[in-house]
């Protein structure tokens, strides 16, 4: 008796990835517009910022989202009744590529505080410009498979 069927629905009620039917695309974008917060990034040296500018520029390339800097557009931020998150990175915190602390609000409440390691490289020195993109990328994806 074969029970991968069944077994492959019971992994789709549970929210496995391996849900998408062959030759369906999944989900590569947020459902709706976000508007993200981003704070000044720890480990960044001042007073240019490279690093959280490059964090913003790269967030900002992705679909359904609008970034400003939370410390210049604190009264935007706030203001903003529709979906959104304030962004904290810390780029090689705690000896990684980057941590990054996001708290979530909907409809001017907060829903929650979340965080993600985004890990170093197996192999290698990767460069600082590298990390904050690839970090900026997997943060995104994460919010994706979320379903935000």
């Amino acid at each position: 008796m074969n029970h991968r069927p069944a077994l492959l629905v019971l992994a789709c009620l549970l929210g496995s990835s391996g849900c998408t039917p062959y030759g369906v695309p999944g989900v590569t974008s947020l459902q709706r517009t976000w508007l993200f917060g981003v704070e000044r990034m720890r480990g960044d040296p001042e007073p240019q910022l490279p690093f959280t500018n490059r964090f913003i520029e790269d967030l900002s390339a992705m679909p359904n989202v609008q970034v400003v800097s939370a410390a210049d557009n604190q009264a935007a931020f706030s203001g903003w009744t529709r979906p959104k998150l304030l962004v904290s990175p810390w780029l090689h915190g705690e000896g990684n590529c980057m941590n990054i602390t996001y708290t979530l609000f909907d409809v001017g409440q907060q829903q929650g505080t979340f965080g993600q390691i985004i890990p170093r490289m197996p192999a290698g020195v990767e460069p600082d410009a590298a990390c904050v993109d690839r970090a900026a990328a997997e943060f995104y994806r994460t919010l994706v498979i979320q379903g935000l």
